[in-house]
């Protein structure tokens, strides 16, 4: 009662249930939700830049971050290489007390969710992934969890496919721009994701293909003010931080006014 229009930030299954109380009441909603993010390093990338966005991508508020680049798509040619690479640069996150300016990772919002986070890994290997780094509580309490990498993912696990929430990426290796988009679009979701290339074309080119809201190009997880965020399928309806979220908050009124006189007996007949 009173509301004219509702919006919401969160889990996909509870933005359904938002989506269908608005409905009930013939009111507007946007709904920004979950996501599974495709974060794409293409052979040609620069290394570091990419190992970097990788971080970013997954570990940035500890993974809880509806728009992560949990599903990592590495290309084959480098995939030997990047891989490694990352793992040493995962083992090398310090982790612990927030309020510490060293500390590069903190704790997951509590326990419950960290117990949620370490099930997926179990899952992830019940499927027939390996942890190539992380995959347990740390020692700093039971809410934390190490930065971890599941490798020898295929895109149709439940962990290449269910939000986990947390700092857990899965290292999907790809052949070329055709299987990548394909793998990319293979999901309920599409919120975030990102490109790694040296070539524009292609950078644009894929982004231009992924059913997604937002790609980056280059980098991950950087939020511009005046920049439309929203998703594609599951991952929610409308856009928000941009100028286009007013319409959702507007109704549109016709006024019509007949100025000229007609004549007499005009309706007659």
């Amino acid at each position: 009662k009173g509301l004219d229009k509702l919006a919401f930030t969160g889990s996909t299954e509870v933005g359904r249930g938002i989506a269908l109380a608005a409905a009930q009441k013939i009111i507007p909603a946007t709904l920004e939700l979950g996501g599974k993010s495709a974060n794409i390093i293409f052979d040609d990338c620069d290394f570091d830049v990419a190992i970097d966005g990788v971080q970013l991508g997954i570990l940035f508020n500890q993974g809880q971050v509806c728009c992560a680049g949990s599903r990592i798509f590495v290309q084959e040619g480098i995939y030997d290489k990047f891989v490694p690479a990352l793992v040493e640069k995962f083992k090398r996150i310090k982790v612990g007390d927030p309020l510490d300016p060293n500390t590069q990772m903190g704790c997951q919002i509590n326990k419950k969710q960290a117990d949620k986070i370490l099930e997926y890994v179990k899952i992830g290997v019940e499927e027939g992934a390996k942890i190539a780094v992380g995959g347990k509580r740390h020692s700093a309490g039971e809410a934390f969890v190490e930065p971890t990498l599941l490798v020898d993912v295929r895109n149709d696990m439940r962990v290449a496919q269910e939000e986990i929430f947390g700092p857990v990426g899965v290292v999907i290796k790809f052949k070329d721009q055709d299987e990548l988009v394909r793998m990319a679009n293979d999901s309920l979701y599409g919120l975030g994701g990102a490109v790694f290339t040296r070539d524009i074309a292609k950078a644009l080119t894929v982004a231009r293909l992924l059913e997604t809201g937002r790609v980056w190009v280059n980098t991950y997880n950087q939020i511009h003010a005046g920049a439309p965020f929203g998703g594609y399928k599951e991952s929610g309806i409308g856009r928000e931080t941009h100028k286009m979220i007013l319409d959702h908050y507007t109704q549109t009124k016709n006024i019509y006014i007949d100025t000229i006189s007609k004549p007499s007996g005009f309706y007659e007949q």
